[in-house]
């Protein structure tokens, strides 16, 4: 009689390695997209009838109710606010911008005075204030 031998077939695995790989890069990409999420406050400007808008490289400093500030949308705490400053101040002197502060009609005014006064005193050329356009608001409400 013939005999047949029984091959021993391996089970096979399911790899999961490609998998992983996928999840993994996944994970990354939503990580640094999170990074680039405005952060921020909602400010109600003031209204002025003179308003225009700017044009070219743009730095925001915003002034919160509470006196807290933002520049460009991150959180700077009124002590290292001169050395961001600083740092923006120079930056123009190299490629001209403009700085730009959004306050909150309810901020503290001597938050508001500090900040005028810190750019000036580091040769800060130009500080524009920023409002919204009366007739804006008045079609809004």
């Amino acid at each position: 009689m013939l005999s047949f031998r029984h091959r021993h077939r391996p089970e096979t695995d399911i790899d999961l390695t490609p998998l992983m790989d996928v999840i993994f890069i996944l994970l990354i990409f939503f990580i640094v997209a999170s990074a680039f999420a405005v952060r921020g406050l909602d400010i109600d400007l003031p209204a002025a009838r003179s308003s225009h808008a700017l044009s070219g490289r743009v730095v925001e400093v915003r002034l919160n109710k509470d006196g807290s500030f933002l520049c460009d949308g991150v959180p700077v705490e009124r002590g290292f606010l001169r050395f961001r400053l600083q740092d923006i101040v120079r930056s123009f002197r190299q490629s001209p911008g403009q700085l730009v502060l959004k306050a909150d009609p309810e901020a503290p005014v001597e938050a508001l005075v500090y900040v005028v006064d810190e750019v000036r005193m580091l040769g800060g050329e130009k500080l524009m204030v920023a409002t919204s356009n009366p007739e804006d608001r008045e079609g809004s409400r």
